[in-house]
């Protein structure tokens, strides 16, 4: 059984080869700097360090080919982009909800496959396809996502990038809207009808919380990305006559370490010193084994602050 269920998963995200249309995160062997690539065209190129790396050249390999620009010095392997390197190097119709918070608001909303969820300001679409991964499933258990954006412009650019990731594998279970969502989930819901989560990124939700409330199962569970803590005090203050309760305010940080094996140069030198032919410094250290590593934060660190991710669960009394 769960040899079948393996075999029938297999190849969602396995392609064997690039496609037109596909993106790709390229990178330098030797440096192991990334660069993001697509959508892939025939005609497409995009100028890289040593010169120019045509999309053709990567159109029909294989994940993990090396290749080259076309002045032959530099090598780059080819890899799909995973999620986290998609929505950050997508182009930008707004700032995005970043990977931390994204993946932090899943865990939080409790999403599984088959859940119906509302999300309240799409913006660039990387939330959306967080949520989308987590409630996707397969065969009769597919989760449905009704994101709403006043902005037509991010609604349509939340759809594209929605559309060219992992080839539209998601499309199917993102509805994209257009509106204000207090205004226009009376017209589309049926009565009674209700979401699983809800997942609000909007400048004042607490004017809409009162209002889509009732969309939201009891005992389940909302999820506020507020930059301030103004908002967080503001809405702490509104769910207190509302049948919610603030189960956690948290900010979620990322912190990036350098880990990699080095040498003392004073022993690589004393190395160099006691060989016969006292090569050099750089030779010395590839002939030997490292005899220290450097650990520690890396200098610049982009992923701090961004939001108070605040969660609520909905309390009504059972009767």
């Amino acid at each position: 059984m769960l040899r079948h269920l393996s075999k029938a998963f297999q190849g969602k995200r396995g392609y064997h080869t690039f496609e037109q249309g596909d993106f790709c995160m390229l990178r330098q062997v030797k440096s192991n700097k990334k660069i993001f690539v697509g959508p892939l065209e025939q005609t497409g190129e995009r100028g890289v360090k040593g010169g120019i790396i045509r999309h053709d050249s990567i159109i029909g390999k294989k994940p993990r080919s090396v290749i080259r620009e076309d002045n032959d010095q530099f090598g780059y392997m080819a890899h799909f982009p995973t999620l986290e390197e998609f929505v950050v190097n997508v182009p930008r119709a707004c700032t995005p909800i970043y990977p931390k918070d994204a993946s932090t608001i899943v865990q939080m909303l409790d999403l599984e496959p088959g859940h119906r969820v509302l999300e309240a300001g799409t913006g660039n679409g990387s939330l959306t396809l967080y949520m989308a991964r987590a409630i996707a499933g397969g065969g009769d258990c597919v989760g449905t996502i009704d994101t709403f954006d006043i902005r037509e412009s991010h609604s349509n650019t939340a759809r594209k990038h929605v559309e060219r990731y992992a080839r539209g594998r998601y499309k199917p279970n993102v509805a994209f809207h257009v509106g204000a969502v207090a205004d226009k989930l009376p017209e589309m819901m049926v009565a009674e009808e209700q979401y699983d989560a809800i997942a609000l990124d909007m400048p004042e939700p607490c004017d809409q919380i009162p209002r889509l409330l009732p969309y939201l199962r009891n005992d389940r569970f909302m999820v506020c990305y507020l930059p301030n803590m103004t908002q967080v005090l503001a809405l702490a203050e509104l769910i207190i006559d509302l049948p919610l309760v603030m189960e956690d305010c948290i900010e979620a940080e990322w912190k990036e370490w350098e880990v990699r094996a080095t040498h003392i140069r004073s022993r690589l030198k004393l190395k160099g010193e006691n060989s016969p032919a006292t090569p050099s410094t750089t030779d010395v250290a590839a002939s030997i084994p490292p005899d220290a590593w450097v650990c520690r934060p890396k200098n610049f660190d982009v992923r701090g602050h961004t939001a108070f991710l605040v969660k609520l669960r909905k309390s009504a009394a059972v009767e």
